[in-house]
């Protein structure tokens, strides 16, 4: 039986060219169908091209979001005519020209906001369609809890398609195959996103979407924005090899009220927090490792009766990612007053002396006090000496900033917390043009990760 999904790759270009090249590549890394966006090729020629497609893979053709184009509806007769699905908008349900398609390969869809999406599906059902894809923005995680709710109620008959755009809808497109969706879609190879919060395909198979069922236990990664972590890609391929069922699963939420809430919904096994929560959650916790109370910051929650402890892997991270430099007479800048600086502080402060650096004045000095570190102004960070630098701020993460003006770099050594996707951060690559000691934030990433596998499966994870 022809299905829509599971995985459908968006192959969105301007040119035909880059549409096959993204096709082709989507197609190699396992996607079941790729989408081609009428809207977005810019030419009749390019369109043309693009339809050919069909002959080659499984298609899905669609064009404009809220109503089709007259060009668009001349191509979609054609796309359907090779063989290939077509997605139309459900605000076009009631034009005379679907009456000519086929419904057996016809996807209806509706993207917007609405309280009440089973209403919105119940007025979809009016016209028979292949399949009925509904993608609600995502304005925080309770939109995202509804799309679960929805597909609870309606799905897993391999006809409603469902999942939250926007960078908070990333877990549901992660987690909607397990939820009873017919397919979730992510961003070919290549090609542009063309839908807010879309994924790369090879971010989203880091996840395996398609091994993940209701019941698996998940380990979310909780934090605010996520972006596209690299955690999941190492996480998962550790509990794949050592044969277990659990799973890693990125869930971006600015605030854990909502997230905590519906919870329970979830089959969590733990959770890891990240920026910007690792002290927001010390309130909802019964019980608090040693390093996380020396912290004061967690990253690593478990189980515990029914409720959770919270445990620092970051210290350890810290520790790891610098066992190559001297145990003793160190002395360390740390930029930052978060839960991550207070991590390093705590892992540092027996090498020498720690002073801590950052934007909120009042807040460094805070954590200073508690660690029994010292301060440096942020308006003096540039004349400040120091053996090893460490950021523990946001800044670098969208590859362009530097939390420290690059030409004051004078020290030994730069421990930058920040991960980049793909290369590494400015401030990184200052410091390996002077030759300092260069110590990438992945490096104390997956020092952390492997600790937190060890407390979450109580079994080491298997060698990189």
């Amino acid at each position: 039986m022809d299905t829509l999904g599971p995985l459908v790759a968006t192959a969105g270009a301007a040119t035909f060219r880059e549409t096959a090249e993204a096709a082709r590549a989507a197609r190699r890394a396992g996607a079941a169908r790729v989408e081609v966006r009428l809207d977005l090729l810019r030419s009749e020629e390019e369109r043309l091209g693009a339809m050919g497609l069909a002959t080659e893979m499984p298609l899905l053709v669609s064009g404009h979001r809220d109503r089709l184009r007259p060009w668009e509806i001349a191509h979609l007769r054609r796309a359907r005519s090779l063989g290939a699905w077509v997605d139309v908008p459900a605000e076009e349900a009631s034009a005379p020209f679907l009456d000519t398609l086929d419904p057996s390969r016809l996807v209806l869809s509706w993207h917007g906001r609405a309280a009440d999406l089973g209403a919105v599906l119940a007025r979809m059902r009016g016209r028979p369609a292949a399949c009925y894809k509904l993608v609600p923005e995502a304005r925080g995680y309770d939109d995202v809890e509804g799309v679960r709710r929805l597909l609870a109620l309606h799905g897993g008959r391999g006809d409603l398609c469902a999942f939250a755009s926007g960078p908070h809808g990333v877990p549901s497109r992660v987690l909607a195959l397990a939820w009873g969706s017919a397919a979730t879609y992510a961003v070919a190879p290549g090609a542009s996103a063309a839908a807010p919060g879309q994924m790369p395909l090879e971010f989203l198979l880091s996840c395996t979407p398609e091994e993940v069922s209701r019941d698996t236990p998940l380990f979310a990664l909780c934090g605010w924005p996520l972006a596209f972590t690299k955690t999941p890609f190492f996480f998962n391929r550790w509990l794949r090899t050592a044969g277990r069922q659990e799973r890693y699963v990125p869930v971006p939420v600015e605030t854990l009220d909502a997230f905590w809430e519906s919870a329970s919904a979830l089959p969590l096994a733990g959770v890891a927090v990240t920026i910007p929560h690792k002290r927001a959650v010390l309130s909802r916790l019964g019980r608090l490792s040693r390093l996380a109370s020396a912290a004061g910051a967690v990253n690593t929650l478990l189980r515990s009766g029914g409720g959770w402890t919270g445990a620092n892997t970051d210290v350890y991270g810290v520790r790891s990612a610098l066992s190559v430099l001297p145990r003793r007479g160190l002395r360390s800048l740390i930029l930052g007053a978060g839960g991550a600086a207070a991590a390093a502080a705590v892992a540092l402060r027996a090498r020498g002396p720690v002073a801590l650096c950052a934007r909120d004045r009042v807040r460094a000095e805070e954590l200073s006090v508690r660690l029994g570190c010292g301060t440096v102004a942020w308006t003096d960070r540039e004349g400040a000496s120091w053996d090893l630098l460490v950021n523990a701020t946001p800044l670098g993460r969208d590859g362009l900033s530097s939390p420290l003006p690059l030409d004051s770099l004078r020290g030994g050594a730069v421990l930058d917390m920040v991960v980049l996707p793909k290369g590494e951060t400015p401030l990184l690559a200052r410091a390996r043009e002077r030759r300092l000691t260069v110590v990438p934030g992945e490096a104390m990433l997956r020092a952390q990760a492997r600790l937190q596998f060890r407390l979450w499966t109580r079994t080491r994870p298997p060698a990189d």
